[in-house]
């Protein structure tokens, strides 16, 4: 199973980010992608769900977009992660709750 993490904020600069994933996941294979200043995209092999559920808590917490997929491909791990931090981006900018507030 493949995981993909994309982190999105505009202020964090990607070497920041980089560390930051680096470390959460030092013990998996992975492989990190920078897209550009704003984005950085993580690619983990055989993590554990609640590590990257964990991430993802940690990240949004502080106010950094994070989508994260999992499938047998890097390419539709990929494209669900983008499709959830696009809808969380579109979110935010019409001021709504974030989907995991109940």
């Amino acid at each position: 199973m493949i995981c993909c993490l994309k982190i999105y904020h505009p202020t964090v600069t990607t070497l920041t980010k980089c560390k930051m994933l680096r470390f959460m996941f030092k013990d998996y294979p992975l492989q990190i992608e920078v897209i550009s200043k704003n984005a950085v995209l993580i690619y983990v092999w055989n993590v554990p769900k609640k590590e990257v559920w964990q991430a993802f808590i940690n990240f949004e917490s502080t106010n950094v977009i994070t989508g994260y997929g999992f499938s047998e491909e890097k390419a539709e791990a990929r494209l669900i992660a983008e499709a959830m931090v696009i809808k969380l981006l579109s979110m935010r900018n019409r001021r709504q709750k974030h989907p995991l507030v109940l």
